[in-house]
């Protein structure tokens, strides 16, 4: 397995992390929801950088015990493809869906910057396991 894969579901692990630390603040789980927009703007920012610095640590870690690991695999870069696909294609119907109910149910803005975190969430939850899935197949 190549360090690239690696860092990769580290990225998407933190990210799901991250999405969900923010879904659970707007639903009063934890914290207090962000009052304005600007408030979620930083919030966000905020959980870009520690995904950012958790990515390089991850990255830093997984480089330094293994320096013989190939750089590039063929099959990996495959497999890459093909959960990215799968993650676009809950993207893209998760926003479809989500932009035809703006104009009805969803009427609040903060509500639809939220249901975007969760269409991200959903859509990093099929990449993993589509990871997993097609690494399953053979060569």
């Amino acid at each position: 397995m190549t360090n690239f894969f690696r860092v990769d579901v580290a990225a998407s692990i933190f990210a799901i992390i991250a999405g969900i630390l923010h879904l659970g603040a707007y639903w009063g789980l934890w914290w207090s929801p962000p009052d304005t927009g600007t408030e979620l703007h930083w919030r966000v920012g905020i959980s870009v950088a520690a995904i950012v610095v958790g990515t390089i640590i991850v990255a830093s870690i997984s480089a330094a015990m293994n320096r013989n690991a190939p750089a590039t695999d063929e099959r990996e870069s495959r497999v890459q493809f093909k959960a990215m696909r799968n993650m676009l294609f809950m993207y893209s119907g998760g926003l479809a869906i989500l932009f035809m109910e703006a104009f009805g149910d969803v009427s609040s803005p903060m509500a639809l910057a939220h249901a975007v975190i969760g269409i991200f969430i959903v859509a990093e939850l099929v990449r993993l396991p589509s990871l997993w899935w097609y690494l399953r197949e053979p060569g």
